[in-house]
C-alpha cells in the first residue's frame, strides 16, 4: 500500500444512508459480485477482482480517526501529489462514491474527501482500466469509495476548524448537516475558506546569444465558499428518487511580480524587465443533479436514470504595469496591460443503465446523451504607459458546442472456480462545432469511435492470483484549450488555445500477480497516438515566448509497480511501493527532436502506528521519493517527509490533528526541455512545506451514511478544469 497519512480535516460532512439491510436469500443468487458485497469476518485487506482492485479500509488500523483522503494515501497504486490523485501509469483519476461519480475535481475534490470520516468507509476499488459501463473519456483510471450501511431514523451534526501556517496562513471553517426519517434522507453542508497562498517559478531560457532568467511570484488570496444539498426519498421498496445540487463561489484576487534579466555573451546584464499587477478570479460553480432508481427484483436487477445539469461561470481581470530598461542604449519601456475574459460552460445530460445479473452470466447495458455549449469573450491590450498608445490589441468571442451520443454493453462470465472473463463495448459519436468570431473561423467536426474493453482472471489457489486487461479510451481537449484568444502574462509571453486540436486516442494492457496480501506485482503498457499538450514557441527577434497548445507526438509508456504490506504487530502496519517506467514520444513538427525516450520512477513508505490501547492516539511517517526522470521533459529528484500525529476524545466524537508536511522542503523540482534548439527550465515551488492543525466535533448520531449520486455530465465538468 502507501501513501502519505497526512493531518488533515477541512469541509467536514456527515453523511446518511437510508438503504436498510435486506434479508434477501443470498445462497440463491449465482452472480459472484453481488456475493462479495457480504461482510465476511476473515475478508481479505486487499482483493483483487477481475477489473478492480479492493482494499477493505474496515479491516485496517488506518480507518480509525481518519478522513477519505488519509485512507486513499495508504491505497495500493494511489499516489497523491500536489493536490491531484493519481494512479500508477495513469494521468489523472477520477472518484466515485458508492458508485457514483463525484461532480468535484482539484482543490474541492480534496476538501470534499477530508470530510468522509474513515470510520463510514468499507471499502475502496481503484479500477484502473475502467469497464465500458464509463465514459471512454480520460486516459485515467476511477477510484470507488464505498461507504458502510447504517441506522435509520438519525440526525448528525459536524462542525469543524482549520489552521494552516505555510508561508502565510489559510483557514476552512464549516459545519454539516444529516437527517434520515422513514423514507426521507437529506444531507447539507456548508464551509467556508480564506487565507494566502504562494507560488514561485524560476525560468531559464538559453538563447544562442542571450541568456535570459525570469522569476515569478505570486501570493493568491483564497475567500470561498462551497455548498451542496443531496436529497433521497423511497418512493417504494423497490424504486428511490433522489436530486443532488453542489456550488462553490469564489472571489479570489492573486498579487504577481514578475523579474526577468537578459545578459549577453560575456554574462554582463543587457535588459533588465520589472512586471507587476494583481489579478481578479471570481469563478461560480452550480451543478444539479435528479436521479430515478428501479429494482426488477430482489436478485439485483435493477435500472437507473440521471438528468444533469451543469454550469460554470470563470470571470477574470487581469491588469500589470511592465518597465523594460535596456543597459546598452539607456532606453526605458512603460507598458501597462489590461486582460479580461470570461468563460461559460452549460452541460446537459441525459443516461440510463441497465444492471441485469442471470445465472448464466451478469449483463449491463446503457446509453447516454451528452449537450455542451460553452462561450469564451477575452479583451487584450497592451498601452504605452507615457502616451497610453496601444501597442496591441486583441478582443474576441470563441464559441464551441459539442454533443456525444454513447451506447454500452457488457458481460461477465465465471467459467468455474478459477476462471473468469468479462468483455464490453463501448460506442460514441462526437460532433462539434467552434466558431472563432474574430478570426471568422469556424470548425466542424464529427467521429464516431468504438472502446473495448476485455479481462481475464484466473486463481491458481487461495495465495495466488493472475490477471490481465485491455481497453480503449479517448482524451479529448479541455474546453478552454481550444480558445485561440492570448492570455498575456508579460509584455514578452502569452498563452493562447487552439481551435483545431484533435482527441488524443490510448490503448492500454495490463497483468497483474497477487501474493495473499503481502504482495502485489502490476505492469502496464500504454499507446497514446496524437497527443497534445502545451509548447513554447521563441521568436528570438522581438524576443517574445509563445504558449501553444497542439497536437504534437505518438507517445508509448511501458512500466511497473511493486508493492508490499505487512504487519508487524498489532498495532504497526508497514507498506512500501516502489514504481518504475520506461517512456518513449515520437513527435512530428519541427520545433521538436524526431525522438525522445528515458526513465522515470518512484519509491514511497508508510508507517502507521497505533500508540494506546484505547485507539485514540495515532501516529504516522511518510516518506516519498520521486528518481531523476529524463525524456522530452526531464526532472530533478524530489521527495517529501511527512509526520502526524492525531488524538481521539470523549467517545471519538472530538478529533485533534497536527500535521508537519515536507519537512525538509524538498518537494520541487526542476523540470527542462529544448524547443526550436532553445533550452529551457521551470523550477516551481507550491509551498508544500507547512504545518496544520485540525479541530472535528461530531454530535448526534455520528454511524451514519448517505448515498451520493453519480452524475452524467462528470466528464465535461472535468475538462473545465
Amino acid at each position: 500500500m502507501k501513501k502519505v497519512f497526512i493531518i488533515f480535516s477541512i469541509s467536514f460532512s456527515i453523511f446518511i444512508f437510508s438503504q436498510e439491510k435486506k434479508n434477501d436469500s443470498l445462497g440463491k443468487i449465482l452472480e459472484k459480485e453481488i456475493q462479495e458485497v457480504e461482510i465476511k469476518a476473515n475478508k481479505k485487506l486487499v482483493e483483487r477482482k477481475i477489473d478492480r482492485v479492493v482494499f477493505n479500509v474496515e479491516n485496517s488500523i488506518s480507518g480509525i480517526g481518519g478522513n477519505a483522503l488519509e485512507i486513499l494515501k495508504i491505497t495500493p497504486s494511489i499516489r497523491i501529489q500536489s493536490e491531484n490523485i493519481l494512479l500508477t501509469g495513469k494521468n489523472s483519476v477520477k472518484v466515485m462514491i458508492n458508485d457514483r461519480l463525484t461532480q468535484l475535481s482539484g482543490e474541492d475534490l480534496m476538501n470534499y474527501l477530508k470530510n468522509i470520516p474513515a470510520e463510514t468507509i468499507k471499502k475502496i476499488e481503484v479500477i484502473t482500466n475502467p469497464p465500458a459501463k464509463y465514459d471512454a473519456e480520460g486516459s485515467s483510471g476511477l477510484i470507488n469509495i464505498q461507504l458502510k450501511t447504517s441506522k435509520q431514523n438519525a440526525w448528525s451534526v459536524g462542525l469543524h476548524s482549520t489552521y494552516q501556517q505555510a508561508n502565510y496562513t489559510s483557514l476552512t471553517e464549516g459545519v454539516g448537516f444529516s437527517y434520515q426519517k422513514n423514507k426521507l434522507s437529506i444531507l447539507a453542508d456548508l464551509s467556508y475558506r480564506y487565507g494566502k497562498e504562494l507560488y514561485t517559478n524560476d525560468i531559464n531560457y538559453y538563447y544562442p546569444l542571450e541568456h535570459w532568467k525570469n522569476y515569478m511570484f505570486n501570493k493568491k488570496h483564497i475567500n470561498s465558499v462551497g455548498s451542496t444539498l443531496n436529497f433521497q426519498y423511497e418512493l417504494s421498496k423497490r424504486s428511490v428518487l433522489g436530486f443532488q445540487y453542489s456550488g462553490t463561489f469564489s472571489d479570489n484576487s492573486t498579487d504577481e511580480f514578475n523579474f526577468n534579466k537578459s545578459y549577453n555573451g560575456i554574462n554582463s546584464l543587457s535588459k533588465d524587465y520589472e512586471t507587476n499587477g494583481r489579478s481578479f478570479a471570481r469563478p461560480q460553480n452550480l451543478s444539479f443533479n435528479t436521479n430515478y432508481t428501479y429494482k426488477i427484483d430482489s436478485l439485483g436487477k435493477k435500472i437507473s436514470v440521471d438528468l444533469d445539469y451543469f454550469d460554470t461561470q470563470s470571470p477574470k481581470n487581469n491588469q500589470f504595469n511592465s518597465v523594460m530598461k535596456d543597459i546598452g542604449d539607456a532606453s526605458v519601456e512603460k507598458v501597462h496591460a489590461i486582460n479580461i475574459s470570461n468563460q461559460n460552460v452549460k452541460n446537459y445530460s441525459l443516461k440510463t443503465d441497465f444492471d441485469l445479473p442471470y445465472r448464466f452470466a451478469h449483463l449491463s447495458f446503457g446509453a447516454k446523451v451528452v449537450t455542451t455549449n460553452t462561450r469564451n469573450s477575452v479583451d487584450a491590450n497592451l498601452y504605452n504607459i507615457v502616451d497610453y498608445i496601444p501597442i496591441s490589441s486583441q478582443s474576441d468571442n470563441f464559441n464551441y458546442t459539442e454533443n456525444i451520443q454513447s451506447l454500452y454493453f457488457s458481460i461477465n462470465k465465471t467459467f468455474n472456480k478459477k476462471w473468469e472473463a468479462k468483455i464490453g463495448l463501448r460506442g460514441e459519436y462526437t460532433q462539434t462545432i467552434s466558431n472563432s468570431i474574430s478570426n471568422n473561423q469556424m470548425n466542424k467536426n464529427k467521429y464516431f469511435k468504438l472502446f473495448p474493453t476485455m479481462y481475464l482472471s484466473y486463481k491458481a489457489n487461495e495465495n495466488n492470483m493472475m490477471f490481465a486487461s485491455f481497453g480503449r479510451r479517448i482524451r479529448r481537449p479541455s474546453f478552454w484549450e481550444l480558445n485561440p484568444a492570448r492570455w498575456y502574462q508579460n509584455p514578452n509571453s502569452y498563452a493562447e488555445g487552439n481551435p483545431f486540436l484533435q482527441p488524443s486516442f490510448i490503448y492500454n494492457i495490463e497483468l497483474n500477480y497477487a501474493y495473499k496480501t503481502l504482495l502485489n506485482l502490476n505492469l502496464y503498457y500504454s499507446n497514446a497516438t496524437n497527443n497534445f499538450g502545451q509548447l513554447t514557441f521563441h521568436d528570438t527577434q522581438n524576443e517574445q515566448q509563445t504558449f501553444k497548445r497542439l497536437n504534437f507526438a505518438h507517445e508509448k509508456f511501458i512500466g511497473g509497480t511493486l508493492s508490499v504490506n505487512h504487519k508487524p504487530l498489532t498495532w504497526w502496519n508497514f507498506s512500501t511501493e516502489i514504481g518504475w517506467g520506461y517512456y518513449e514520444s515520437n513527435p512530428y513538427i519541427d520545433i521538436l527532436a524526431n525522438n525522445y525516450s528515458g526513465w522515470y520512477g518512484y519509491s514511497n513508505m508508510a508507517n502507521n502506528f497505533i500508540l494506546n490501547t484505547n485507539k485514540t492516539f495515532l501516529a504516522t511517517i511518510y516518506y516519498e521519493y520521486n528518481f531523476p526522470s529524463t525524456g522530452m521533459n526531464s526532472f530533478t529528484a524530489h521527495s517529501s517527509l511527512n509526520i502526524g500525529l492525531k488524538y481521539l476524545l470523549l467517545d471519538k466524537k472530538i478529533t485533534l490533528a497536527l500535521n508537519f508536511n515536507d519537512i525538509l522542503k524538498t518537494n520541487y523540482g526542476t523540470s527542462a526541455n529544448e524547443t526550436s534548439g532553445i533550452r529551457q527550465n521551470f523550477t516551481q515551488y507550491y509551498d508544500t512545506r507547512f504545518i496544520r492543525f485540525a479541530l472535528n466535533y461530531n454530535f448526534g448520531n455520528n454511524n451514519i451514511n448517505i448515498n451520493k449520486r453519480t452524475t452524467g455530465n462528470q466528464e465535461e465538468k472535468n475538462r473545465n478544469n
